[in-house]
């Protein structure tokens, strides 16, 4: 149990949470009656594609990317809090995906959640990454904090 949240699984814990990410913001982009929404659920969509590819280019190369050398104790016990709580977020995001939301404004908050939980994980992760190929993840952390704001003004457009 205390190898479940090594840097492989939480690559392959990213790559399930970018595909549920993808089928939920499918959804919502298919059931919004709202084009600003719309939009912002496509393009959301297809940025998930895009860092479920480059976290399973991380994962086909992991040698090239993982440090395995850094000290236990207290940072590994906080990667396995914070990749604990994603994989709750991954299987709220595939609940979600089926069940649907009430609202426009309801779903914008669960994509809220759900990119701050992806800037607290991938930031966590980054610890592992050799410091060259930092740039890769950092590249994908950046774009979920672009995410949150889209989603933020989303937001405040939504409840006008």
């Amino acid at each position: 149990m205390a190898n479940i949240f090594s840097p492989q699984e939480i690559l392959r814990i990213a790559i399930k949470v970018e595909e549920n990410g993808k089928k939920l913001y499918e959804a919502l982009e298919k059931k919004t009656s709202d084009n600003n929404a719309r939009e912002v659920w496509a393009y959301l969509k297809d940025q998930e594609e895009l860092h479920r590819k480059t976290f399973q280019n991380m994962l086909d190369n992991i040698g090239d990317y993982i440090v395995y050398e850094f000290s236990p104790g207290e940072y590994e016990a906080y990667i396995r809090a914070i990749a604990g709580g994603y994989v709750f977020t991954e299987e709220l995001m595939e609940k979600k995906a089926k069940e649907g939301f009430k609202s426009d404004l309801e779903a914008i908050d669960f994509g809220i959640y759900v990119e701050k939980e992806s800037i607290l994980t991938y930031s966590a992760l980054r610890e592992y990454v050799l410091v060259e190929k930092q740039l890769v993840l950092d590249k994908v952390i950046d774009e979920e904090k672009n995410h949150l704001v889209k989603l933020t003004i989303l937001k405040d457009k939504v409840k006008k």
